[in-house]
């Protein structure tokens, strides 16, 4: 499959640009996709706090309760 890049309604051959624009896409292609796994980690990060924090409230007991004497 060739790779091509469509910008303004117009589709453009990667393997036929020069060098530096082919080297170009592949670094725009590994951005987007450090882009994209970044926000699939976001995503698992905040559910993984949220499960987390449901957890920690488990092991809550009195004993380890703060009051204003402390």
């Amino acid at each position: 499959m060739e790779a091509t890049y469509l910008i303004d309604d117009k589709t453009y051959d990667v393997a036929k640009l020069s060098a530096e624009g082919q080297k170009a896409f592949q670094l725009l292609a590994i951005a987007e996709r450090t882009v994209q796994n970044t926000q699939d980690s976001l995503v698992i990060n905040q559910a993984a706090a949220v499960a987390l924090h449901q957890k920690v409230q488990e092991y809550l007991n009195d004993e380890a309760l703060v009051t204003e004497e402390e």
